[in-house]
């Protein structure tokens, strides 16, 4: 079995033309929750300009849990969703590469001895093991898709949710900006390509916080910057995700008591 490097190295460019794609084309399920319609907005608690729920993380401690070796972005974002709420309700539990391993080979024909079939796998399909088999010991209790471009409702899942789990159908500009100024932003001139939607590959992130119209988000273990308007442009589905270890003493870290947010969402009644 391959090992992979445990961190990226200080201004380490990554050859993306090695990498393959992650997560696969979103799929639609017509019983997928859809955030607008199961949110009461009368009950949400006012919404702070800046917010990051990733602020107690070393930012050497993330990790890309398996990432850089094995094209299971959309399972590592779910490790590092863990991390967010176990460090801000308690103390941070870290998934082992080896769990994030077991999920992605649990959801895929991946071999990772002799790394055959490694393709990726759906967000949708992620979830829904998260929730009924659970991932590194935790589990789930329900997600909802969000709207596309909705910016309230992006704002709004990150503060009560404790971040939002988001696949992007990176342009290849994403690859200049990663190796130069870790800032994913709408290319500006250039060759029209390099700013197709997609014409790098697809991936899974996940958002931490925000501030004035930026995005702080984790992906192979590095904190990097995104614009809103390049989430608008190049996001292709984003999930609000709830989970019981994001609750301590009947409240989110934020002072939400759980009760508002069982009314807030009925989801979690179903």
């Amino acid at each position: 079995m391959k090992k992979e490097n445990k961190a990226i190295k200080k201004n380490q460019k990554i050859d993306f033309s090695k990498m393959k794609f992650g997560r696969r084309p979103s799929v639609h399920d017509d019983r997928t929750f859809k955030l607008s319609g199961h949110i009461n907005k009368e009950n949400i608690p006012a919404i702070p300009t800046i917010y990051n729920w990733g602020k107690k993380i070393n930012k050497k401690k993330w990790g890309a849990l398996g990432n850089l070796r094995a094209e299971l972005c959309t399972c590592a974002a779910a490790g590092h969703h863990i991390m967010t709420w176990t460090s801000n309700t308690g103390k941070l539990k870290r998934p082992k590469d080896s769990d994030i391993m077991k999920a992605y080979c649990d959801l895929s024909n991946y071999d990772p001895v002799t790394d055959k079939n490694d393709e990726g796998v759906e967000p949708l399909k992620v979830l829904k093991y998260w929730r009924k088999t659970g991932i590194a010991g935790n589990k789930i209790v329900a997600f909802a898709k969000l709207e596309n471009k909705n910016r309230e409702e992006l704002l709004s899942t990150i503060y009560l949710f404790g971040g939002c789990y988001v696949g992007l159908d990176l342009p290849k500009s994403a690859l200049r900006q990663w190796n130069t100024t870790k800032r994913w932003t709408l290319p500006r001139g250039g060759k029209k390509k390099d700013a197709e939607k997609g014409s790098l590959f697809p991936h899974m992130v996940l958002v931490t916080g925000y501030r004035n119209e930026e995005l702080r988000l984790v992906t192979w273990g590095e904190e990097i910057i995104m614009t809103i308007d390049f989430w608008e442009e190049y996001g292709d589905e984003s999930y609000a995700v709830f989970s019981e270890t994001f609750i301590r003493h009947d409240k989110t870290p934020t002072g939400v008591d759980i009760d508002l947010l069982s009314k807030t969402l009925d989801l979690l009644k179903k």
